[in-house]
């Protein structure tokens, strides 16, 4: 669970009806973006701001939050509103922290530009992360400690031409001296064998996707 001191939860178009961690348990500020309203309105969340061009909202949801400010900007654009929003968080609102909830069931460009947006935060040094209902998706950094339980699903993504790790501790397949490069499926459904995972990764970008079990 994300700090909730300066963490901004991005709402955005395709946001599942639940997340993973729950959107009851949000602590922090909830950024609506564009049709993502419809999913705060239905959570009853209460927006810090509304961002998008609205060209697929109804005026009824903005009227809805009056005294919410609203971001407006232009239906023809280059960025995607998730990316707008984005900007709009670490440059206005100043966080570095940030969730993304999504649940990456839509068309699959959208879901691999929201993935760059993850991956643009990482090199930037933002906490950031992708939530859908059934999976947390996150970069790793040097030294990634994740807790679940035994049975759990990680499986590590290179976005790098190859990514190298040094150790692993609570996985059933080690990744003791692994090199896993771009164009490797190796790292898809590794185990949790414990209910701690440690991973030292040495030098690479590398997706991770956590799935818990039931």
């Amino acid at each position: 669970m994300p700090h909730a001191e300066h963490t901004a939860w991005l709402i955005t178009n395709h946001a599942p009806q639940q997340i993973l961690s729950g959107y009851s348990n949000i602590r922090g500020d909830v950024i609506a973006v564009d049709a993502g309203l419809k999913t705060v309105a239905a959570q009853n969340l209460h927006p810090k701001v509304i961002i998008g061009d609205f060209d697929s909202l109804e005026l009824s949801y903005l009227e809805a939050y009056p005294q919410v400010p609203v971001v407006r900007h232009q239906a023809q654009k280059n960025e995607t509103d998730t990316e707008i929003a984005l900007d709009w968080c670490l440059h206005e609102g100043g966080y570095r922290e940030i969730v993304i909830c999504n649940d990456l069931q839509g068309r699959v460009d959208h879901s691999l530009a929201i993935i760059q947006n993850l991956l643009a935060l990482h090199r930037k040094g933002v906490l950031a992360s992708i939530q859908t209902d059934a999976q947390r998706l996150f970069f790793l950094s040097p030294q990634t400690e994740l807790d679940g339980k035994k049975g759990d699903l990680l499986s590590l993504i290179s976005y790098s031409i190859s990514s190298a790790f040094t150790s692993s501790e609570g996985l059933q397949y080690p990744l003791h001296n692994l090199i896993i490069k771009q164009h490797q499926s190796r790292g898809i459904s590794n185990e949790f064998g414990a209910d701690r995972v440690r991973i030292d990764l040495l030098g690479g970008e590398v997706l991770a996707i956590y799935s818990p079990q039931p």
